[in-house]
């Protein structure tokens, strides 16, 4: 984050910071302000909190000493394992294939996690603005310490399924709960500073993640420990949790049937049922079941029902209001937000494609076991991070938004296209890391960003919908990116190794197991020439996986020359 517009927001908070998540909180303790105007009422139905900074930042911080460094490390610790989380599954995969089966399920290792996230975040932001804050804080904790206990234990996968989806509920509540508390206990000068470690340290548990899940598949301890280490970072910060952080009620004066009231339960109801069944169609069909099959047909005529009455219910408001509606759908005509879902979007697949399948290259090509395929991914995740810390600062420069999603969908398409190309045996590990470094660049500049630029280009009373759209984005992003990754790849990979391996006496589940992870018994039996044909079967499977990031890249190009040619950080928007 670029110290120069910290110091300009702190300075004078009517100019925009460059931090997504500073933007987000922001937002939110401004909607509590003008929630709370709005009422004609006494002090007693005010928020009430205890010993913190005044929302706005107009008083310093009243929390310090050794409290004030326990709340800190407890918070940040949980960020951390929000990020760990988002990426630790990328280099287990094949370890929890080979022991639990199913290849046909694995998109739901790293897709239900983010399915979590997506199908609870727009709820939980309404939840954190009704009830005590530390409570609602506390709660999503226990769901993703619960997620990642059964995860760590399951038996079967539909029980890995389960985890990884309670999880990631948790983790979108931690991220939420992260955002509002930082904002809430901090001074006006000092909050740039703290909201940027929250990216700071999720962004650590992003590159650890799949270090660490490695570290743990190749031990003793087994994968299982993977999931297991959050019980204990849980443990160690669950003291201060519970006796140092204070409770914020944000709706004092008002019972909770009144609050609940509000919320747009048939709005949920649908949201959540058209991301499951989207989900569910792309990783059953064409493993599991056939895609002429009648199963895939019904699951994909509900789905399209679910989308359709979602978006009837959102538009009409349907046993909801407009101002209660859940989805900020009002931001559909506003042609600015509709382009940053889609470049936002496009910037989070090319992340995830290539933080989830770089590994599985290296452990086919290079023949690496888990903890070398991370350290492989390492430039990747480096260089992303990097240029997304950048991006607010690089934005301040130019300020013109559409020539940096411009830049970056360069990027994507000049990366994107030859690592598709090449992505086959016979390349370098050095002609690999070069592609990747250049995707790095363009994702890192385009995957957040969007935050800062939906707070500057909206009204204030539609920021907070704005930051909204974007999490969907993002988040929702992960989801689809992820399981139609898992499709392509199951589905052309069993395909092309069992033409390889024809005629050789190996079972249909022996393929379906040989392409989720090199470490099969069936590619430990390979050698020579057939060896070989298998290899490029697994390599020509990814290939066509890797034809999302151009595409991805495509679309943002699409999407930037799309979008007006206005200025940010000038003297007559700050005016």
């Amino acid at each position: 984050m670029n110290s120069n517009i910290i110091d300009e927001t702190t300075e004078n908070m009517s100019t925009p910071s460059n931090d997504p998540t500073q933007l987000a909180t922001r937002e939110t303790e401004g909607q509590w302000g003008r929630d709370i105007e709005k009422r004609d009422d006494t002090s007693q139905e005010q928020p009430t909190t205890e010993n913190q900074a005044d929302p706005k930042g107009n008083n310093g911080r009243t929390i310090r000493g050794i409290r004030w460094t326990l709340i800190c490390f407890a918070i940040y610790a949980t960020c951390m394992l929000y990020g760990l989380d988002t990426t630790i599954a990328a280099d287990i995969q094949g370890p929890i294939v080979e022991s639990l089966g199913h290849i046909d399920q694995l998109a739901w290792v790293g897709a239900g996690f983010p399915l979590g996230s997506v199908c609870v975040i727009l709820l939980l932001g309404k939840l954190y603005n009704m009830f005590n804050t530390k409570w609602n804080f506390i709660l999503t904790v226990i769901l993703f310490e619960v997620g990642s206990a059964i995860c760590g234990a399951s038996p079967t996968m539909n029980a890995m399924i389960v985890g990884r989806v309670i999880a990631g509920t948790g983790g979108s509540g931690i991220y939420l709960g992260s955002l509002h508390y930082v904002g809430l206990m901090t001074g006006e000068k000092e909050r740039g500073f703290y909201m940027s470690l929250i990216g700071a340290f999720w962004g650590l548990g992003c590159v650890l993640g799949p270090i660490i899940g490695g570290a743990f598949a190749e031990s003793s301890a087994t994968w299982r420990w993977a999931f297991y280490i959050n019980l204990v970072i849980g443990a160690l910060t669950a003291p201060a949790f519970l006796l140092y952080l204070p409770p914020f009620h944000p709706m004092p004066g008002v019972n909770i049937k009144e609050r609940l009231a509000t919320l747009d339960f048939t709005g949920l109801i649908l949201h959540i049922g058209t991301w499951v069944c989207f989900l569910l169609a792309f990783t059953m069909a064409g493993g599991m079941w056939p895609w002429n099959d009648g199963r895939t047909i019904a699951i994909l005529v509900v789905f399209g029902v679910f989308l359709i009455a979602y978006v009837l219910q959102q538009y009409f408001a349907i046993f909801t209001t407009p101002k209660q509606r859940l989805f900020p759908g009002h931001l559909l005509r506003d042609r600015t937000q509709v382009l940053l879902y889609f470049v936002t979007a496009s910037g989070t697949t090319a992340v995830f494609v290539s933080v989830y399948y770089i590994p599985i290259y290296f452990q086919f090509v290079a023949s690496d076991g888990p903890i070398m395929a991370a350290v492989r991914l390492l430039p990747f995740v480096s260089i992303a991070i990097a240029a997304n810390i950048s991006a607010g600062s690089f934005l301040h420069l130019i300020k013109v938004y559409m020539a940096v999603y411009l830049i970056a969908g360069i990027f994507l398409l000049a990366g994107g296209g030859p690592l598709m190309v090449y992505l086959d045996p016979g390349s370098t590990p050095g002609l690999i890391y070069g592609l990747t470094i250049i995707v790095a660049v363009g994702s890192g500049l385009s995957m957040t960003l969007s935050y800062t630029i939906a707070s500057l280009t909206l009204k204030p009373e539609d920021i907070g919908a704005g930051i909204n759209l974007q999490n969907v984005s993002q988040i929702g992003g992960q989801v689809i990116a992820l399981a139609i990754a898992s499709q392509i790849y199951q589905s052309t990979g069993i395909r092309n190794l069992s033409a390889a391996l024809a005629g050789q006496g190996y079972s249909d589940s022996e393929i379906a197991g040989a392409v989720a992870g090199a470490q099969s018994a069936l590619f430990s039996e390979l050698s020579g020439e057939l060896r070989e044909r298998a290899l490029v079967a697994i390599t020509d499977a990814m290939q066509l996986v890797f034809v999302l990031i151009p595409i991805a890249g495509g679309i943002m190009i699409f999407s930037a020359l799309g979008m007006k040619r206005e200025k940010l950080f000038t003297s007559s928007r700050m005016a």
